[in-house]
């Protein structure tokens, strides 16, 4: 059967030839052995959850970036490519940003930072990347209501 390497037939990621197969991944995942012997195998490429704005930036300006560090070497160790999820979005955003609503000088100044703080550590590490995700709603078909379309309308989008 395909995927499990039990009959001969290989593992997913042989099979992928030019394309990219994988999942998210987070680094309470390092700790269960079976999961990174089939993420390891089947798998040519991950994508981090660790990089999402609240996590990796709690307090504004202080990055914890272990987490991240930890799921790249994994990742390079297995020779996969990594994704960059997320650098914009509505969601999981540090308790901060809340205090910046309607600042639009600030919050460009601060999308900025992020992008070039986060997109800079990982240089030729990450081949690439999420912008901007889920800014259209999938229901109305209309940007989604957020402190960014609160703030800057559908011009963060081509801005980030």
């Amino acid at each position: 059967m395909l995927g499990t390497g039990s009959s001969g037939e290989g593992h997913l990621r042989d099979h992928a030839k030019q394309k990219y197969i994988g999942s998210s991944f987070r680094t309470d995942a390092l700790s269960d052995q079976k999961y990174l012997e089939i993420q390891g195998q089947e798998f040519n490429c991950v994508s981090n959850a660790d990089i999402i704005w609240g996590m990796l930036e709690p307090v504004r300006g202080q990055y914890n970036w272990g987490p991240v560090d930890k799921v790249v070497a994994y990742a390079e160790q297995h020779n996969m490519k990594i994704r960059g999820h997320n650098l914009i979005w509505h969601e999981l955003l540090p308790e901060w940003i809340a205090g910046l609503e309607g600042k639009k000088a600030e919050l460009e100044q601060v999308i900025k930072d992020r992008i070039n703080t986060v997109v800079g550590r990982f240089k030729g590490k990450i081949y690439a990347w999420d912008v901007v995700n889920e800014a259209i709603d999938e229901v109305s078909g209309e940007l989604r209501d957020s402190i960014w379309s609160r703030t800057f309308n559908y011009s963060f989008i081509e801005e980030a």
